[in-house]
């Protein structure tokens, strides 16, 4: 093959917006999942439910600190990954995401991921876990519309020409 076939030969990676989508689904199920068992834990949900006024002030303080988390760290997470996206031009979609998320993105999904596990070998009651659970997974959450909002973006023309 020449050169001048490779260079018309049709994209075989992900596009921007597949790779939006993707980043926007992990953050979307991994904080969903951690909300609710956080609510499980912490609340003991599905049964009846310990929503007397610790728990509620509990849960609301968990939450606020993960909204905080997801504002003040993982939007700027997201945004740099968000930005990211538009310089990929790996055809294998695996190495891309990889490339998308970057080194300090899967740092800091390894290092929560980490947490949970040592926080899980050290036998953390589950109400504290529970706490945990429900911060980041608002934060998660919070920031996933950033995935989803830009993903929407692309392709749309700009209202502002």
């Amino acid at each position: 093959m020449t050169e001048a076939s490779d260079d018309r030969s049709p994209w075989t990676g992900l596009t921007q917006q597949q790779h939006l989508w993707i980043a926007a689904t992990i953050w979307t199920v991994v904080g969903a999942g951690l909300l609710t068992m956080g609510s499980v834990f912490w609340f003991h949900f599905p049964y009846l439910g310990d929503l007397d006024p610790k728990h509620l002030a509990g849960g609301t303080i968990a939450l606020s600190i993960g909204l905080l988390k997801g504002k003040f760290v993982l939007d700027k997470t997201a945004s740099r990954v968000i930005d990211r996206t538009a310089d990929l031009k790996e055809p294998n979609p695996l190495k891309s995401i990889f490339q998308m998320f970057g080194t300090k993105t899967i740092a800091l999904i390894a290092s929560m991921m980490g947490i949970g596990v040592i926080l899980r070998a050290a036998g953390v009651s589950f109400e504290i876990r529970g706490l945990i659970y429900l911060a980041v997974g608002a934060g998660l959450l919070w920031s996933c519309r950033q995935y989803w909002i830009s993903s929407f973006q692309i392709g749309k023309p700009d209202p502002t020409t």
